[in-house]
């Protein structure tokens, strides 16, 4: 049974690097197969293509996405626009930022759609702008190609004055929650999943005591920053810091300031009450407060701050020996097959992990391994009199689908190539080819409009409970918790401090103290390359800073 649905629950954008759950070997190229004759797509439904505009080609060059769905999609999207090629040429994860980086240090790049998070100091000069076309009828639909996007759920405001380009779609949500496998619990004598970190503390040691590994990550630069490992690095400070917001928040007279901050109040027990939605932040403000080294901002000598960094240091303590230097594929194997206890996951791995069962190559088994009964958790909540509330996660949408920007006839192709994906037509055919695909899932509840969702999927993603989100927000969590604010030298000084720390060479004070004096010696020409920004405009947070080439 099918249901029509209209998604409508509020999520916000998500910085983080994943969109299809998916697997696929390095190098993998395919075309699209052509356009089919026009009595087989008679016979499917499709009207057979007439004279048509559009032509030229596409390359899908996504990052760790699955080639045998993109192919579906080519193939459907070729059958309607007949002097139209699709490429799929998906990439692997690792190495994806410098790939993407070096299409463009070679002069006119090859590659059209990607993923645009791990480049987005390129957004504004290297990516299509959405904007402008949002407004735009979708041929695919005969309405404005914003109506068949859930913008709200987005997290999208198009009359936000700082929302001056819209360089890529996030179409479905996502939330980080733990995943453990039931059998090792019980051997271990644990009854029930955690809900707070002492008691995941207590659980891990069980598990370490009965001979398995409690918790399988990987821990080498890319999850330390991007990936899994660094999605815990900020989750965890997020509860010893939620009234940053008041430090940070658009004042009356700012540039950033609208309507909705008229009415705003300060709310800990609302896990969203720092939404976008529903106040906004002004990010001169929250600079000045990481030059001022000003309250949650400042981390050395921050009690708070060594709170978090100690329970990290517990928790990463009970990975796998060596795992700073581990993969999230070789991670994922360690779980896969019953030698370690839990992971971080996504919603996407109740439906991915049977498939998986079965995968000699990931399992490195022949015929695969045997299933076991699997369960998940929320993230556990720290304790303390520091800590100002429960704990929360990404739960936020995915896919950062963005196109390089090219001449305008390209433009145009890949504008409709897009529509076509997020209509309710085109999203029926990538919905089909991820149900039976051997190599991907979807991650969460779709952003679209007026979509078919099968009943089985949406009883699913409605069982994963909401316990807020701290993804997209300029919280001390964010934006200092693994590198300065995502600027690369200060990322690369953070995986080198932060493995120290992990390692025993130093102590927590001393991690501190040199991660500190690491963001202050970076901070001036981190605002430079990300904003063009100086330091004078610190002076004025509430006056927008001008434009510099």
């Amino acid at each position: 049974m099918k249901q029509v649905i209209k998604v409508t629950n509020t999520f916000l954008t998500f910085a983080m690097a994943v969109g299809i759950t998916g697997c696929t070997k390095s190098g993998q190229t395919t075309e699209s197969p052509g356009v089919k004759p026009a009595e087989t797509l008679k016979a499917q439904g499709t009207p057979a293509p007439t004279a048509d505009p559009l032509k030229g080609t596409i390359r899908v060059n996504l990052r760790g996405a699955s080639a045998e769905v993109w192919n579906k999609m080519a193939e459907s999207y070729t059958a309607l626009h007949p002097n139209v090629k699709v490429i799929v040429d998906v990439k692997p994860a690792q190495g994806y930022r410098e790939w993407v980086q070096a299409q463009f240090a070679a002069g006119k790049p090859e590659a059209d759609f990607i993923m645009t998070n791990e480049n987005s100091e390129l957004a504004k000069e290297k990516f299509v702008d959405f904007k402008p076309y949002l407004e735009k009828v979708n041929p695919y639909t005969s309405k404005p190609w914003k109506e068949a996007l859930n913008l709200e759920g987005m997290g999208i405001n198009l009359e936000d004055p700082q929302l001056d380009q819209l360089n890529s779609l996030n179409i479905e949500s996502v939330q980080i929650l733990w995943m453990y496998n039931k059998e090792i619990f019980q051997k271990a004598g644990i009854s029930s999943p955690p809900k707070t970190f002492n008691e995941l503390m207590a659980a891990f040691q069980k598990i370490k005591d009965a001979g398995y590994t409690p918790f399988s990550i990987g821990g080498n630069a890319l999850s330390l920053w991007s990936g899994q490992a660094g999605w815990l690095m900020r989750i965890f400070p997020d509860q010893y810091f939620r009234d940053y917001i008041n430090q940070i928040r658009s004042k009356s007279g700012d540039y950033t300031y609208l309507p909705k901050d008229e009415t705003w109040k300060f709310d800990l027990k609302d896990p969203y009450n720092d939404a976008r939605a529903k106040v906004s932040p002004n990010e001169l403000r929250m600079l000045k407060a990481i030059h001022d080294k000003e309250g949650p901002y400042k981390i050395e000598g921050n009690p708070a701050w060594r709170d978090v960094y100690e329970n990290l240091k517990k928790l990463f303590g009970y990975a796998p020996q060596g795992f700073m230097g581990m993969s999230e594929d070789q991670a994922y194997k360690l779980f896969l097959t019953g030698k370690a206890a839990t992971m971080v996951a996504l919603p996407s791995s109740y439906w991915q992990l049977p498939k998986d069962f079965k995968d000699a190559e990931k399992t490195g088994e022949s015929g695969g391994v045997k299933p076991f009964e699997f369960g998940y958790f929320n993230m556990p909540s720290m304790e303390g009199p520091l800590v100002q509330a429960p704990a929360r996660t990404i739960h936020v949408n995915t896919g950062f689908y963005g196109f390089v920007k090219k001449d305008a006839e390209q433009t145009a192709l890949d504008i409709d190539f897009m529509m076509y994906f997020t209509s309710p037509k085109g999203f029926k055919v990538y919905m089909e080819a991820v149900q039976n695909s051997k190599d991907a899932s979807m991650t969460g509840a779709p952003m679209l409009n007026n979509i078919e969702l099968p009943e089985s999927m949406k009883k699913a993603f409605e069982s994963f409970s909401a316990i807020g989100n701290t993804e997209g927000l300029p919280s001390p969590g964010n934006v200092l918790a693994r590198g300065l604010y995502d600027y690369q030298p200060s990322v690369q000084s953070y995986v080198g401090l932060i493995s120290k720390y992990f390692s025993g060479q130093i102590g927590v004070d001393e991690f501190m103290k040199q991660y500190q004096a690491d963001i202050d010696s970076k901070f001036e020409t981190m605002m430079k390359e990300r904003k063009k920004w100086e330091i004078s405009d610190l002076e004025h947070p509430e006056r927008k800073p001008p434009v510099r080439q």
